[in-house]
């Protein structure tokens, strides 16, 4: 029953009952206390306290029980609750202090908190969530009850690894379980409830917090636990207590019915006031996203304007991808207004907001869940947290009510190691306001919960200037200015910032740290005002603080040090979050009031709190712990205690953290803390400095080390503490927890650190101190700077002694932050908790070795490191040595070799021990099974001052290959996270050289995010260098070796494979002019050498649409192998080709070519899928032009290709264009990197150095095969044969010894000054050379003034500096030319350096060597692209109406620099122009206007501005590119769109060709023109004539063949006359017409046209179009046009003619009145129907149709001739003249031919012949004939000449053979000519 009660009439009966009761639970609590006291390790010891509050123990552990600074005893005590007489703040209960979103795991309750352990039921204790009001959706809910269970419950191997874990059921009961308590109606608001129940009859108990559920039962609280299958295992429960706690006070408990079974109360409630279990109370579950469905939402416009066309949009996120799920329009929102509307019934938990479609809101989950970056958060409450209030600086959900509204954020205050200190006091539980103001009554209550830690107050009046927030009730007899409460249970009486400008005021509460530690009666918990849902950033927002002091001092390089690029990472503890400076930290703070040891105290140890629960939260952000794909080993800051010493273990603290993994027992203490394993049998604390491996994956991710475990899922964690988006505000708390420091030069010095007569570059923080600072000169640059004040940087004790050495001086270790503390320190003011990641380049000898100093053996090239805590060191993003967890310091070793072929390294560790990736301890601790106690190396560690310290490594990796000659990347991650030490050793002998490094860098900061990605690993930037050595004579560079394959030319290969041959056709399945062929006759203006094979490529159409490439199979050229034969293209890096675009439209771009290869299979490499070359394909830059030859060189590393496709067996390349343009190919060669035959390098003899021909020459020369590596690529590559290389974004090549000291080098970037402003800078030892000297003016001197060499504009660096004649003495001079003059002196152009030190240019080589970098920084420049929807004034009006608009960008920057191609849809409203700006320059671009929803219709676009191509489409798309300027520049490109909202007509068309049969003609097929007319539509009366149509400003427009056919369409057409009152409607005809310098002329209905000579017949189908009556306001016609091939009309021409000269001047006399017969015969010899016509000449001899009187007409007698075959009889001769003797026969075809009596007459043009065949213009054809007769007697005739008329005459009439063949002759007819 309940034990607390108020009732008076009550009172003495429970005194009594309660004296009676008192046996009874003595009694019963003996065996419970027993079994606590046998089964667990939390037995008490008896403990005494002194005067002092110090603890004296029965038990002496000792003064030896320190785990030497990362895991300590408290020294002279021993374990007990009343070890801390202050410090009750760390004894919390976890249910209600948690902060982080990982469960608690094993709980501290009333008595420290134990580790799980094989002995030791671990359910116990255990708590489940912390308590968000059930905002965690049903995921988080699983991984909640997950992350519970205990190491036991997951199966472990040695502790070592954790397997998934499953939900278990059991009798039909699936656990874990739920169970509820409904608490009694006099339930006090600030208590909490613990359940607490007894194991069926056992004395083993369940005791777990409960924590607040959501929603209420009954208008009452409920409160729920989580129960394990192992908790619930004996079935029942004896008795269940639900125990009432205020703060840690018993205020009561309630107990139900005993042995109550699990069915029964599983996932029941128990209702405190009916006093039964209830079925069916249901928490609010997050996940169910319809649990909102319909509710009312509401929108409040409280900014200054009226917000039009507000819309509220819906989303549902499925794997992480957002889906529209409905829209609200809430139009126009006046000022002040509130408009409500409803969630959608589909199921959605994100909604956003836009205003003119302006995004005016963040994207809100409303259902309380985790969100993601960008992203906000909030429970929805119909009553409390409905309405989006707006203001034009912030904005929030509110009740939306009147009035202010203030914000209190509990982030930070709501964990507190003391409940009764928090505020809230209850996780999820309630915060409390009291108001107060002149001339106002003071207010005072709850505040309202918005979400999981931010509460609010609305309707407050201005006229209110105080309040104070508190973790209890305000009020007369409560919380209030007259009786704060103390040690940060509410703030003071704060003043409101209404002046402040805050449009939600909001106080940001700070950590518990210092207020929850100090009792005086002013300690309330402070905090500051700002904006509400901002960054959490105290240091921004307080005024006068700074966190960590970084003092400025300018940078001074020193020549005999080398700096490293660091990065440091500093964390903040909850001292630092809340603004302050860890110089003021409290260092006399004393949990245990004045005993020596008092600085031991969890404030001390773990004052990482905040910052570790945020980490803890991006754990779980991976899946819960023991979940696949999630965290293995996590990692915190601090210094957790184990529990093996007693004294603050941290377990104490755990409930309240709630820590991700810490379920793991040993193997979260291994990873933790130095003195324990991950064994969970061996308890020894003996593994101080032993090393836990594992804890981040084999490989690095995009150059950051990632969380072991999630390396194989799709949320690969960075490391936190090395993830700037992390510690700079993407974590759980939103807030800042600490800072990166970028550019940060760390010193190196020389020394022979392993006394092997070698140098190494070292750093030992022992030895030597350094301090950060900022250079003055520039203030984004750091260094690290020596101090001779060492006293900031001493080691300490976890009791914040001095760590001593064995000879009791003082140890020092690396703290950078350290240098400000005050001088009476304790380790509370160090700056603990960094991080540090240094970064370089190496490259390895051939052997991997160094020679010393004195001639002796080769000494192995090293990296060493000894310290703590963690250090990962990557090689070229691979883990190879791993000295991770908080140990004592520890040390690791790299060592380099060579085996074979290959370089090699060995990675040692000194120790480690089981946990992680290692199953055995490594160490010199045992002899059993599971150690390997083996010494695998030893050496011995001088350092600077011969410490002669003996290191034995016992750990050895396996060894690591690498390629010989590869520049690697070495990247060394640190960490201080343990606390008290921080040793830092750091040793390496990589070999030295006069190195000469080339950067490339883009700064893409002012591009679009759109494109940012176009400039990564592009390998896009080429580079030329020439030498001219100025000492020395010649030395010649090696040689190198490049394989080759020549597709074209086999025998020109250098690979063996020269032996094939190939064939090139065209795709199967297209007709026309396609063509792919081997061109043997080159055209002149190719300018090709004689021999030189070429392809040519043509294919017809355009391919863009429906989207480029659609059609590439049917347009590819197929260049193939023949039978049988394959190539191998093993080996091969790059494809080139030279290509020359014969055209004279503008300029092609390879963004619209595509390139395949083929294998045996059919498996393709190259531009798959609608891709075309360039992205990563391309090596190098290309600049397109027509009319040229072009080289392209593809990288086919990086070309993509399908699975399976095979390089040993490639059998085609396929190669097409988008554009229908003549192409010519040559020199298509497969080739490998260029390797030079000899390695060089490594040499400090200049006169051994290649001088590339320039000694002689004296002139500055090509590097022609001077080598280089590169961080981006392996092995050793060379200059080409023009001097040139090529550098994608971000790579650094290195030229090691390949240019003498003192020479002059002339760099330049080949770059497109279109689209990039270039700067250089020179660094030298990785600082930039701010100003050039000619030091002592030995070596060189300067041209001028001097100058500084960073940040300079051009491509061409010129340090102004002159090398000296004799620099390098007289001698040196023999063999070379140089005179002592700048090359610039020549040619003015050539810029150069001099490659020689900066710091000190009278270095010799035994002062160190010359290491130069020059970078170049390309800035991309932009230009903009603008969007405009205007309306046309006519019909419906669209103001403010949105419209869709999807743009494709290709060609990026000009260089197709896109993968594929970016395709976006933007919203444009009308009247409000859309700019998208940071275009690169040159892209393409392509809009098209989506459907409008509203009905309206495109009817216009135009363009102005724009680069090359910019137009507008047929289809109303918008195409162009970009040009450089501001978006107000008047040379941008603007598209406008019109739209329409009136009835309109869509006709779309089509073009049908036919052959004379009627035939389908498909192929070869002829452009035409169309016009576009129109007329008023009248049924009635004369019709009106058509008038023009301009369409898209155009008077006709052409129509051409494509895949689709001869397309075209007129859209958006008005469908009435609405510049009419009656507004009458339209018709349109489309017309087919020729076009003449007249302009367009229609061809009518029926009518021909003739195209290319050819005749056509015109018929429209239908002839008008309108819109029909019942059609919608778009409707759509389609109109076909058909061209029939006419027959060939032909004239049959005769004229009449004498055979003799008997006209007038003795010529031929033209005959009239002849008459003539025209019959078309069949093919049977029959006169067909319609024929005989007849004719007759007229005076001119002419044949023309024969009158009705008998006269010839004016009318030509035979013209229209069809095809076929006609028989011309003459009829009647003339007078005295005779009748040809036979019949002439004429044969006309429909193909235009022409036979004559069986001959065959060619058309010719006309040449006044007497019989010709002529093709007349509008295609017809005409026969002339000239038909002569003869005078009687003779016979008339034709044919050949005949003799002449006296001729005949004159032969003897005798001969009458003669006579008899004469007449033969004749009778064969006339002659026709």
């Amino acid at each position: 029953m309940y034990k607390h009660s108020t009732t008076h009439r009550t009172q003495s009966r429970r005194l009594a009952a309660l004296l009676a009761a008192l046996a009874l639970l003595a009694a019963l609590a003996l065996p419970v206390y027993a079994e606590a006291l046998d089964g667990t390790t939390q037995m008490q010891e008896t403990v005494e306290m002194d005067n002092n509050g110090e603890t004296d123990s029965d038990v002496d552990t000792g003064t030896d029980a320190d785990t030497d600074n990362k895991s300590e005893t408290n020294e002279g005590t021993g374990t007990g609750t009343g070890t801390e007489s202050k410090d009750t703040n760390d004894n919390a209960l976890p249910n209600t202090t948690g902060d982080s979103n990982t469960t608690a795991d094993d709980a501290a309750n009333d008595t420290p908190q134990t580790l799980p352990d094989d002995n030791i039921d671990t359910t116990a204790g255990k708590t489940t969530t912390n308590d968000t009001l059930d905002t965690m959706d049903e995921d988080e809910d699983a991984k909640q009850d997950i992350v519970t269970r205990s190491a036991d419950d997951a199966e472990t191997a040695g502790d070592t690894s954790i397997q998934p874990v499953d939900e278990a059921t059991s009798n039909g009961i699936t656990y874990p379980i739920m169970v509820y308590f409904a608490v009694p109606e006099d339930f006090n608001d600030s208590w909490w409830v613990r359940f607490n129940a007894q194991k069926g009859t056992t004395n083993s108990w369940v005791t777990k917090p409960m924590t607040l559920k959501s929603p209420e039962y009954q208008e009452r609280r409920v409160f729920g636990v989580e129960l394990t299958e192992s908790e619930c295992k004996e079935g029942t429960f004896g008795r269940i207590q639900f125990q009432f706690y205020e703060a840690n006070t018993h205020k009561g408990e309630y107990e139900t019915s005993p042995s109550t079974s699990v069915a029964t109360i599983a996932n029941k409630l128990y209702d405190a006031k009916e006093k039964k279990w209830v079925e069916g109370y249901k928490p609010f579950d997050p996940t169910d996203h319809t649990a909102f469905k319909e509710k009312t939402m509401a929108f409040k416009n409280a900014a200054a304007t009226d917000l039009k066309n507000v819309v509220a949009h819906f989303y549902e996120k499925t794997d992480g991808t957002l889906a529209d799920a409905g829209t609200c329009d809430l139009d126009t929102v006046t000022v002040g207004a509130t408009v409500t509307f409803n969630i959608p019934a589909a199921a959605c938990s994100y909604v956003q907001f836009t205003a003119d479609n302006k995004e005016i809101s963040s994207l809100y989950n409303f259902y309380g869940q985790e969100v993601g970056t960008g992203e906000e958060s909030f429970l929805f409450d119909e009553t409390n947290c409905f309405c989006f209030v707006y203001t034009e600086k912030a904005s929030n959900w509110t009740r939306g009510g009147d009035g202010r509204t203030i914000f209190y954020d509990a982030t930070f205050s709501k964990l507190s190691l003391d409940t009764a200190n928090a505020i809230p006091s209850i996780v999820g539980g309630d915060v409390y306001y009291y108001l107060t103001g002149p001339n106002e009554t003071a207010l005072f209550g709850k505040m309202t919960k918005q979400s999981d830690d931010l509460y609010y107050i609305d309707g407050v009046d201005e006229g209110y200037d105080h309040i104070i927030f508190a973790a209890r009730k305000t009020g007369d007899n409560g919380i209030k200015p007259d009786n704060l409460a103390r040690s940060g249970e509410s703030t003071a009486n704060l003043e409101i910032p209404w002046a402040g400008g805050y449009a939600f005021p909001c106080f940001y509460a700070d950590t518990g740290d210092d207020s929850t530690y100090n009792y005086n009666e002013k300690n309330q918990r402070d905090g500051y005002w700002a904006e509400v849902n901002t960054l959490r950033n105290a240091e921004a927002n307080k005024a006068g603080k700074t966190v960590v002091d970084v003092p400025q001092e300018k940078f001074k390089a020193d020549s005999s040090t080398k700096y490293i690029d660091t990065t440091l990472y500093d964390y903040y503890s909850d001292w630092e979050l809340n603004g302050n400076n860890r110089d003021t930290y409290d260092h006399k703070f004393s949990e245990d009031g004045n005993a020596p040891n008092a600085f031991s105290a969890h404030r001390n140890w773990v004052p990482f709190r905040q910052f570790d629960q945020a980490v803890s939260d991006y754990y779980l952000s991976a899946g819960a712990f023991g979940s696949n794909n999630s965290v293995l080993y996590p990692i915190y800051t601090g210094h957790f205690q184990p529990q093996e010493f007693s004294f603050k273990p941290f377990a104490e603290l755990s409930g309240a953290l709630n820590l991700f993994g810490f379920t793991n027992g040993r193997a979260f203490m291994a990873a933790n803390n130095s003195a324990l394993c991950a064994k969970t049998d061996d308890n020894r604390t003996v593994y101080y400095d032993y090393t836990f491996q594992g804890i981040v994956a084999n490989q690095e991710v995009n150059g950051q080390p990632i969380m072991r475990g999630t390396e194989n899922g799709t949320n690969k964690l960075v490391e936190p503490h090395f993830n700037e988006d992390f510690l700079k505000g993407n974590n759980s708390k939103k807030a800042k927890l600490g800072d990166v420091y970028e550019k940060v030069s760390f010193p190196f010095t020389q020394a022979d650190v392993f006394g092997e007569k070698v140098k190494y570059w070292a750093f030992d923080a022992a030895d030597t101190t350094l301090y950060l600072k900022q250079d003055s000169s520039d203030s984004n640059s750091y260094f690290l700077q020596k101090s001779n004040d060492r006293t900031a940087s001493e080691n300490r004790e976890s009791n914040t002694t001095v760590k001593k050495d064995n000879k009791g001086q003082p140890t020092y270790g690396f703290f950078p932050f350290n240098e400000t503390i005050p001088k009476d320190a304790q380790a509370s003011n160090y700056n603990y908790g960094f991080g540090a990641k240094l970064q370089f380049n190496f490259t390895l000898t051939e052997n991997g070795k160094v020679k010393s100093d004195e001639g002796g053996e080769d000494v192995p090239i090293k990296f060493f490191f000894s310290g703590d805590d963690d250090v990962w060191v990557f090689i070229d993003g691979k883990l190879v040595l791993d000295v991770g967890g908080a140990h004592g310091k520890a040390s690791g070793l790299l060592e380099f070799g060579a085996s074979g072929d290959k370089n090699i390294v060995t990675p040692y560790v000194s120790k480690v021990k089981v946990g992680g990736t290692a199953n055995l301890n490594s160490g010199n601790l045992g002899n059993s099974n599971d150690w390997d106690n083996k010494v695998k190396k030893t050496i011995t560690y001088q350092g600077s001052n011969n410490k002669n310290e003996k290191i034995d490594f016992y750990y050895a990796g396996d060894a690591i290959e690498y390629d010989k000659g590869k520049t690697h990347t070495l990247t060394m991650y640190y960490m201080e996270r343990g606390m008290w030490e921080s040793n830092m050793a750091i040793a390496f002998n990589f070999p030295d050289y006069n190195e000469l490094q080339v950067k490339k860098e883009v700064d893409v900061n002012g591009v679009n995010d759109l494109f940012k990605n176009c400039f990564k690993d592009k390998r896009f930037f080429n580079f030329t260098i020439r030498n001219q050595a100025t000492h020395y004579g010649t030395t010649d560079a090696a040689g190198d070796a490049v394989t080759t394959i020549n597709l074209l030319e086999p025998n020109k290969s250098t690979s063996v494979q020269n032996n094939f041959n190939t064939t090139a056709t065209h795709a199967p399945g297209t007709s026309g002019e396609n063509r792919f062929e081997i061109v043997k006759s080159p055209p002149n203006k190719l300018n090709v050498t004689d021999g030189t094979t070429l392809l040519n490529w043509y294919t017809q159409f355009e391919d863009l649409t429906p989207s480029p490439g659609s059609n590439k199979e049917k347009r590819y050229g197929i260049l193939a192998l023949g039978d049988g034969q394959t190539i191998d293209i093993t080996g091969m890096s790059y494809l080139s080709f030279d290509v020359y675009v014969d055209s004279k439209e503008g300029d092609a771009a390879l963004s619209n070519m595509y390139l395949q290869l083929r294998d045996s299979k059919g498996h393709r490499k190259g531009c798959l899928g609608q891709t075309f070359i360039g992205g990563k394909d391309l090596y190098g830059q290309v600049e397109m032009h027509n009319n040229r030859w072009i080289t392209v060189k593809l990288s086919l590393d990086d070309v993509k290709a399908d699975e399976g496709f095979d390089e040993k067996r490639v059998k085609e390349l396929r190669f097409g264009c988008n554009y229908p343009r003549s192409i010519y190919l040559r020199n298509i060669v497969f080739s490998s990197k260029a390797v030079p035959q000899t390695v060089t390098g490594f040499t400090t003899k200049q006169e051994d150095i290649a001088d590339y021909g320039s000694a002689k020459e004296g002139k500055l020369m090509p590097a022609v095969n001077a080598q280089y590596t590169s961080d981006a690529e392996q092995g050793t590559m060379v200059v080409d044969k023009n001097g040139g290389f090529v550098l994608k974004a971000g790579e650094t090549i290195s030229f090691k010894d390949q240019f003498r000291r003192g020479s002059y080098l002339s760099i330049n970037e080949q770059v497109d000054k279109n689209l990039f402003d270039t700067q250089w800078t020179i660094y030298e030892d990785g600082m930039p050379v701010k100003s050039t000297t000619a030091g002592r003016g030995e070596k060189l001197k300067l041209n001028g003034e001097p100058i500084s060499l960073k940040d300079q504009t051009g491509t061409a660096p010129d340090d102004g500096r002159i090398e000296l004649e004799n620099a390098e003495g007289v001698n040196a001079q023999n063999g070379n030319s140089y005179k002592g003059e700048k090359p610039s002196t020549k040619n003015k152009d050539d810029n150069t350096i001099v490659f020689r030190s900066y710091a000190n240019p009278d270095a010799t080589d035994a002062e160190g060597e010359t290491q130069l970098k020059v970078v170049f920084v390309n800035t991309v420049k932009t230009g903009s692209l603008t969007i405009k929807k205007e309306q046309d004034g006519k019909g419906e009006n669209l103001d403010d109406r949105t419209y869709t608009f999807r743009v494709r960008f290709t060609n990026v920057g000009g260089h197709a620099l896109e993968d594929e191609a970016i395709v976006r849809e933007y919203p444009v409203t009308v009247d409000k122009p859309f700019t998208i700006d940071k275009i690169p320059v040159g892209t393409r671009f392509t809009i098209e206007e989506l459907t409008p929803e509203d009905g309206s219709k495109l009817t216009n676009a135009s363009v102005t501005g724009g680069g090359s191509g910019t137009m507008v489409l047929n289809n109303l798309t918008v195409r162009g590119s970009i040009v450089e300027g501001a978006a107000s520049d008047g040379n941008q490109a603007v598209a406008t769109f019109t739209n329409t909202r009136q009835e309109t007509l869509d006709i779309t068309g089509e073009k049908v060709w036919k052959d004379a049969n009627g035939t389908p003609v498909t192929s070869n097929l002829p452009d035409i023109y169309v016009q576009l007319q129109r007329r008023h539509k009248i049924t009635q009366g004369a019709q009106e004539a058509w008038q023009l149509v301009k369409y898209q400003n155009q008077d006709y427009r052409p129509v051409i063949n494509n895949y689709g056919g001869m397309k075209f369409s007129f859209l958006g057409l008005p469908a009435k006359d609405y510049s009419k009152n009656d507004k009458p409607d339209f018709e349109y005809r489309v017309v087919e017409g020729y076009v003449d310098t007249e302009g367009f002329h229609a061809v009518e209905e029926g009518k021909t046209i003739t195209i290319d000579e050819k005749v056509y017949c015109v018929t429209y189908n239908p002839v008008t179009v309108s819109k029909p009556d019942d059609s919608s306001n778009n409707a759509k016609q389609t109109v076909t046009i058909t061209n029939r091939q006419q027959d060939p009309k032909f004239t049959l021409d005769v004229t009449k003619k004498s055979a003799e000269n008997d006209g007038e001047n003795d010529q031929q006399k033209l005959l009239a009145g002849v008459e003539f017969t025209l019959e078309k015969l069949n093919a049977s010899g029959q006169v067909e129907e319609g024929y005989p016509k007849y004719g007759i000449t007229n005076d001119q001899g002419k044949l023309m149709i024969k009158g009705e009187d008998g006269n010839p007409t004016n009318d030509s007698a035979f013209t229209g001739l069809e095809a076929g075959k006609y028989r011309l009889t003459e009829t009647k001769a003339a007078e005295n003249y005779n009748l040809l003797s036979a019949p002439i026969l004429v044969t006309f075809g429909k193909d235009g031919t022409c036979t004559l009596n069986g001959s065959t007459i060619k058309v010719s043009a006309k040449e006044n012949k007497p019989t010709e065949f002529t093709k007349n213009e509008d295609g017809s054809y005409t026969l002339a004939l000239t038909v002569l007769n003869r005078k009687t007697p003779a016979l008339p005739h034709t044919g050949a000449d005949a003799p002449s008329l006296w001729l005949l005459i004159g032969l003897p009439l005798a001969v009458a053979g003669l006579l008899i063949l004469v007449f033969r002759y004749n009778k064969k007819g006339g002659r026709t000519r």
